[in-house]
């Protein structure tokens, strides 16, 4: 298998970020009034923010099969386009559909990261984040807060908190040990 060469603390720093960046659009989800929709400043922010971590850390992403990070990538760019669109009136439900496309990069880098290190949060937030991302298509539909889709904000943020904990604790050279 091909040798990846590590990146530099500066550089690895910023791929972690990209983590901090996703926990924290979640948490200003969880305090939106309507995380479904663009109408409030913490849902706004909660959007870039969770976008903004995706790219950022799929840019910086290295893995030895590079159609991963394309995929990350290209969740990420479709995502932050249909965002785009929804907010521009093109229908309301392309906010939470781009998140959900958004989402796909996000998994793919905590999937990355379970599969490598064991970080058991990762494989616990891809269907997490599925299961919001339809929450989030329903309550835009309906046009009312439902619970449970708090419920599942709250437990990906808990999630991705915790992940995003145990990454800074790693060292910064580690090596992908697969699920051996």
């Amino acid at each position: 298998m091909a040798q990846i060469t590590p990146h530099s603390r500066p550089v690895e720093l910023a791929y972690r970020s990209g983590f901090t960046l996703q926990a924290l659009g979640l948490l200003a989800l969880v305090i939106s009034p309507d995380a479904s929709r663009l109408d409030s400043a913490w849902s706004v922010i909660g959007y870039v923010l969770i976008s903004a971590g995706v790219l950022i850390s799929g840019w910086l992403l290295q893995v030895y099969m590079p159609e991963v990070r394309l995929i990350v990538l290209a969740g990420a760019v479709i995502g932050c386009l249909l965002q785009a669109a929804g907010a521009m009136g093109a229908g309301g439900y392309l906010i939470p559909l781009g998140l959900g496309f958004v989402f796909v990069g996000s998994c793919g880098l905590v999937g990355k990261e379970a599969y490598c290190f064991r970080f058991r949060e990762g494989w616990y937030l891809m269907p997490v984040l599925a299961l919001l991302t339809v929450a989030l298509l329903v309550q835009n539909t309906l046009d009312h807060p439902m619970p449970v889709t708090s419920v599942l904000l709250i437990l990906a943020t808990a999630l991705l908190f915790s992940f995003t904990i145990r990454k800074y604790k790693m060292p910064f050279y580690g090596k992908c040990g697969g699920n051996d």
